[in-house]
């Protein structure tokens, strides 16, 4: 009789424990799997994952969250229609016969949020470290049934990513204990864990409605001066989509691709949906601005890079992250979670998106959970993001709008953006949520990521020169303090008072984008007396006052300048009195004490007597900030 392993171990050491009635499977078939093997599963006496308990396709949205099945052109989760044990027989049957190329067993464990379901792919196996470029080595692990895959391995850094060429006969998971003894050396193998649900931090519901109260909310558009007024968008700044792809010929996305992307699932292709949810969280980031077309994007003028998942595994993250980082993407999206990821193979993509000043921007997501932030939000580098309500609290199941989840919360969050009832991109008719080309409910911390996402484009889009490091600060530090909860100064948030289910705040658009506006990258006085500064300067503050005079670097020879650095020199007017020139000296120190350099105290200062300019000058040095 076959049988499945019944113990398996996951990196994460968490406990699996085998689900008797739940299978992975790979059909043979000319179509997408889910829509071509119902004969195949009816012989087999199986159900889609995805489907009612008669067969059918699930509701769009119970009320409680839950998440689409996970289904792909080469897979899907099935169980049996009666809750009895999968006839294994069946399977290799199936298998022997054509039908079924392959399938795995599935498991269930506690990640940190609930039962999750699992199962190790057959056909695909992660080697870690392993340096198998040696032609021996390399020989002994092709003897296994193994190929190496250059073009996923070359996404994965030192990692090595093999295809099983029979996963019907000798699947990954039989195979991994294999590798380090043919090899006759220790060798860390992963097995790629398939998440049976899709990971995306989101649920749709009801049909569209026009009114985008989102954008007003965090003040990028609306009545008065807001963050519009100063920038909608450089198509010089590029976020990625890295999701379920996008809708490629959305009339209110044309014209916005940086270029059409890829499938992470054949590593070629473009980024077209392989689901709905990437859709969505693209027309939030980039929807044509003033195109006369449907809803506005917040950073309707940046450029968008589609990547579409196929398994969500955690190969396919790094992949993607790393394929973002080489076309030049400065921001990505992320509005996903999974604590099951291995931390080994997606960590080091995130290091990497980090060292080249790339932001990342993650949903904490949904479960209503204290301390229940989900992975990679989780990663330091990273801006992990919550969801905001409709009256400016954590969205929860009490908030007023009648949505019954609330967005996980805990030490790692950054700030929360609006994530209910977003209006938003929808895939073209029937393929989409509501068959409209729109959705008015797109929810969850899926949908707030995105507002974040943008703003960090707007932000790069009115001041090319900051860091990611510098892009977070301002949005953090710009945040408005809303919500009934209490925040505090706390110990590894400096960028403000904080509180664990708001972080620094709810983002305000208007606010990050001025302060972007302000900030010279760094600055020097021009006078021997003064030392350097190491801090960001608020170049707007400085220049309304008319004693500052900037201006580029011309061929001076002046310590710990850089080039491209620019210098600011006090100028004094003769013609003013004493008294004059103190105030606005003083002003100069309310603005540089701001950003962390004092001034000196008056008692170390020269007196301010005899000639003005001289002393003026003299008593206007500063210490520098490290």
């Amino acid at each position: 009789m076959h049988r499945y392993p019944e113990h398996l171990t996951h990196p994460s050491g968490v406990e699996l424990t085998p689900k008797p009635d739940r299978v992975l499977l790979s059909p043979r078939s000319g179509g997408p799997a889910a829509a071509g093997q119902a004969d195949v599963l009816d012989s087999l006496g199986l159900v889609r994952e995805g489907a009612d308990s008669h067969g059918g396709p699930a509701a769009a949205d119970d009320g409680e969250r839950k998440q689409p099945a996970n289904e792909g052109p080469d897979f899907l989760f099935a169980r049996t229609a009666d809750g009895a044990e999968v006839d294994g027989d069946a399977i290799a049957a199936a298998t022997a016969s054509g039908s079924v190329a392959w399938s795995s067993p599935v498991f269930t464990a506690d990640f940190g949020a609930g039962p999750e379901e699992l199962a190790p792919a057959a056909d695909a196996v992660v080697l870690l470290h392993a340096d198998v470029a040696d032609p021996e080595d390399l020989a002994k692990v092709t003897a296994l049934g193994l190929q190496r895959d250059e073009v996923r391995s070359a996404l994965l850094g030192d990692h090595d990513y093999f295809t099983v060429t029979d996963p019907a006969a000798s699947p990954a998971y039989d195979l991994a204990e294999r590798i380090g003894e043919a090899l006759g050396r220790p060798v860390e193998v992963r097995l790629e864990w398939v998440p049976a649900r899709v990971p995306v931090a989101y649920t749709p519901n009801d049909p569209m409605y026009v009114d985008q109260w989102n954008l007003r909310q965090i003040h990028a558009g609306g009545p008065g001066t807001t963050g519009w007024n100063l920038t909608t968008g450089s198509s010089a700044v590029t976020v990625a989509i890295l999701d379920e792809g996008v809708e490629l010929g959305h009339p209110d996305l044309v014209g916005g691709f940086l270029h059409n992307g890829i499938n992470l699932g054949t590593m070629s292709g473009t980024g077209a949906p392989t689901g709905n949810h990437g859709t969505a969280c693209a027309g939030i980031v980039g929807a044509r601005i003033g195109n006369g077309v449907g809803v506005s994007g917040l950073a309707g003028g940046c450029r968008l890079l589609p990547i579409a998942f196929s398994r969500w595994t955690d190969t396919e993250v790094a992949a993607g992250l790393r394929y973002a980082r080489m076309q030049g993407a400065q921001v990505v999206s992320m509005s996903f979670g999974w604590n099951a990821w291995s931390h080994a193979v997606i960590d080091p993509a995130i290091q990497e998106a980090f060292n080249a000043n790339m932001v990342m921007c993650v949903a904490t997501h949904n479960q209503n959970l204290a301390n229940g932030i989900t992975y990679p939000a989780t990663n330091p580098l990273v801006i992990a993001v919550g969801a905001s309500d409709q009256v400016d609290n954590r969205k929860s199941p009490t908030s007023p709008d009648g949505e019954q989840w609330g967005a996980n919360y805990g030490p790692q969050i950054s700030v929360v953006a609006p994530g209910v009832r977003i209006p938003t991109t929808d895939r073209l008719g029937a393929n989409g949520y509501t068959g409209t080309d729109y959705t008015g409910t797109f929810n969850g911390t899926s949908a707030a990521t995105p507002h974040v996402a943008a703003l960090a484009a707007l932000i790069r889009s009115r001041n090319s020169s900051l860091s990611n490091v510098r892009v977070r600060q301002i949005i953090e530090t710009t945040a408005d303090k809303t919500g009934t909860v209490a925040y505090a100064n706390v110990s590894g948030h400096p960028n403000g008072t904080w509180n664990e289910q708001m972080g620094y705040g709810r983002i305000n658009v208007y606010a990050a984008l001025v302060a972007a506006s302000r900030i010279v990258k760094r600055f020097h006085f021009e006078d021997d007396l003064m030392k350097h500064l190491r801090d960001d300067v608020f170049e707007k503050r400085f220049k309304e006052i008319r004693e500052i005079d900037i201006y580029k670097r011309a061929g001076r020879e002046i310590d710990h300048l850089d080039p491209g650095d620019l210098v600011i020199n006090p100028v004094i007017d003769e013609r003013e009195g004493l008294e004059e020139v103190i105030q606005r000296l003083d002003r100069i120190e309310r603005v540089v004490g701001s950003l962390g350099a004092p001034f000196v105290g008056a008692e170390d200062r020269p007196d301010v007597s005899g000639e003005v300019v001289e002393a003026a000058l003299n008593g206007a040095h500063a210490e520098g900030a490290s």
